[in-house]
């Protein structure tokens, strides 16, 4: 497991030094002044060493259980020049490395960053179920809280259903390495082509009284009716794929966004479901027999 890691892991670090190799010659054709782009490129290569080495401490504590002395690596070889680790220290999960980049050309860079190590060693997975007013629908023109109902129905343009997983403690700035929100859709006879289901980041705290224009159907209002939420989904998926309808599991990976609420627990809002091409669509909400559920494998923090 640990030279899988490795193999992951190292060719990362050693990309960044040839990054700067390249950057070094695509400048350097269009550079006037040769020996300023020498010194330039030595410079850049040298913070490439340095933070090729800092992911190298912190990968090599965190597939150890935790241990600095891993990190304390001494020197190591890399494309470009060398990289000496001088100190390396734990402190709750917290990894402090100090360490010195010198390059082919001597140009020496010391750096030294603190920096959360994660248990590489233990693979853990979770699966997480909101309570019953942890989702509803909001209906476009309608006023009443649906978020006791047994279901979440989606309309293009005027029903989407809006639902907050609340991470567990462990799961704070966590890596995760697989997030699957499995939705199952209750019923409906349709297939269309282009009828998609997307996962939209919600910006902005809601409650279970929230309605199409107030996040908590009172007199605060969303900044854009229907919601606030990011633009860009974070997965989407094919409603009824086949040739007939599809009642059961859908699926959708949001390893993104659920890493984004790991390394910020307060600004986890949840998510929206904003359907294309979909007409009353109906899926099991919290207060149904197949709940919503967020499947999560994850690395969890060194503490």
């Amino acid at each position: 497991m640990k030279t899988q890691r490795g193999v992951l892991l190292l060719p990362v670090a050693l990309t960044l030094a040839v990054v700067a190799a390249l950057a070094y010659t695509m400048t350097r054709e269009g550079g006037m002044n040769v020996s300023a782009v020498d010194a330039q490129y030595d410079i850049e290569v040298a913070r490439y060493l340095a933070a090729s080495g800092m992911q190298v401490a912190k990968w090599r504590g965190s597939v150890d259980d935790c241990d600095d002395d891993e990190a304390d690596y001494g020197t190591l070889r890399l494309p470009g020049g060398s990289v000496t680790v001088s100190s390396a220290k734990e402190n709750k999960g917290i990894l402090t490395v100090s360490l010195t980049a010198t390059t082919e050309r001597k140009s020496v860079l010391a750096l030294t960053r603190a920096m959360q190590m994660i248990d590489l060693d233990n693979p853990k997975a979770t699966t997480i179920i909101g309570p019953g007013d942890a989702d509803t629908t909001i209906v476009k023109g309608g006023s009443a809280s649906l978020a006791n109902a047994d279901t979440l129905t989606a309309t293009e343009g005027s029903a989407h259903p809006l639902l907050l997983f609340k991470l567990t403690p462990e799961l704070d700035r966590a890596s995760i390495i697989q997030a699957d929100l499995k939705l199952t859709k209750k019923s409906g006879n349709n297939s269309q082509p282009g009828r998609l289901l997307s996962a939209h980041r919600i910006t902005r705290e809601w409650n279970k009284n929230a309605t199409w224009t107030s996040p908590r159907g009172d007199a605060t209002v969303w900044t854009t009716a229907g919601g606030d939420y990011v633009e860009t989904p974070a997965a989407s998926v094919v409603i009824d794929p086949g040739s007939g309808a599809y009642n059961g599991v859908y699926t959708l990976r949001i390893d993104t966004l659920a890493q984004a609420w790991a390394n910020s627990p307060p600004a986890n809002y949840g998510l929206l479901l904003k359907p294309t091409a979909l007409s009353n669509v109906p899926f099991i909400s919290f207060d149904g027999s197949s709940k919503p559920e967020l499947s999560l494998r994850y690395y969890k923090r060194c503490t």
